[in-house]
């Protein structure tokens, strides 16, 4: 099945079936979705929805273990923790991972997708972290064993960049996967975040490479594969830049302008554009791949189609 990444506004489902008609004539199977509160259960019903990325806390660690210094840190001032978790207490967390599971669950998703990853804010500059994927991996299973109980949609672990899940460490992937309770259970790899843990990587030769490699050394867990997000980097070597006056400079700001200069860098280290590698060599790899997600960055829904039907050429 092959969907795209599409986040439903008010007032737009005739102008999306009029687009999505001609996805549809080229193989496109429904989307994937983030549920949030800007609009009603009964409208996203209206979508071919697939699969629900459920809704993440790129930075949630400290907040869960109640280090609130940190916290504060990160987050200036109690407005700041407030408008960015929605409470003071930490069980918030497994509050709205529950409302999401129950979400997906009633909108008959075939998936759900779960971020397994921290970084601090000031952190995403230097790559630089005091805290290990195995602390963030231990604190995620006690999560998920919290929400995911009793049966629902396929659960897909996502790998990123920082501090988790990130596919480079077989025997901490396989600890992490075999302590889920969770039965329904399996991967998604992120074609992009996979290329951002090597900064050498310079074209899609290259990333074909090493995205192959790290399949391979993953050995059984390969078979629990389930899901692609396709998107790729830029390659401007823009992870080997020194990133100084950007750190100057978000050290000196405001939370708002911390948070302008922590998303602009984002989208250039994560920029989902067209990943123009030889994608079925990657297929051929995972044997029970079940879902590709396009998962592309667009400044309409015109260009939305367009990139898509770009992105599906290397992949038919």
């Amino acid at each position: 099945m092959i969907s795209f990444s599409f986040i439903p506004k008010n007032n737009e489902y005739s102008n999306f079936q009029e687009e999505y008609k001609i996805l549809e004539q080229n193989g496109i199977s429904g989307i994937e979705t983030i549920v949030g509160n800007h609009l009603e259960l009964d409208e996203y019903k209206k979508y071919p929805i697939i699969g629900v990325h459920l809704l993440y806390y790129p930075t949630w660690l400290e907040f869960w273990r109640e280090e609130y210094e940190k916290v504060k840190e990160d987050f200036c001032d109690k407005d700041g923790i407030l408008n960015y978790y929605g409470s003071l207490e930490k069980n918030i967390l497994i509050k709205t991972f529950k409302d999401q599971f129950e979400k997906a669950k009633l909108l008959n998703s075939k998936y759900m997708v779960f971020h397994v990853s921290h970084v601090r804010p000031k952190d995403i500059f230097k790559f630089s972290f005091n805290y290990s994927s195995f602390e963030v991996l231990e604190e995620t299973i006690k999560i998920i064993n919290e929400v995911f109980k009793g049966d629902g949609p396929l659960l897909l672990f996502e790998n990123l960049p920082w501090p988790g899940l990130t596919f480079k460490d077989y025997k901490l992937t396989k600890y992490f996967f075999q302590k889920i309770n969770y039965k329904n259970k399996g991967f998604l790899m992120d074609l992009s975040h996979m290329i951002c843990t090597d900064k050498t990587i310079k074209n899609f030769n290259e990333a074909d490479e090493y995205i192959l490699e790290k399949i391979k050394e993953l050995k059984e867990l390969k078979n629990y594969i389930y899901a692609l997000h396709i998107n790729g980097p830029e390659f401007n070597e823009y992870l080997l830049k020194d990133f100084s006056e950007y750190i100057k400079k978000w050290e000196n700001g405001n939370r708002m302008e911390k948070f302008k200069i922590e998303w602009e860098h984002m989208k250039k280290l994560d920029s989902h554009s067209i990943y123009r590698g030889d994608l079925k060599r990657i297929f051929k790899e995972l044997p029970n791949l079940k879902h590709i997600n396009l998962e592309l960055s667009f400044s309409s829904r015109k260009h939305l189609n367009y990139m898509i039907l770009e992105q599906l050429k290397y992949i038919k």
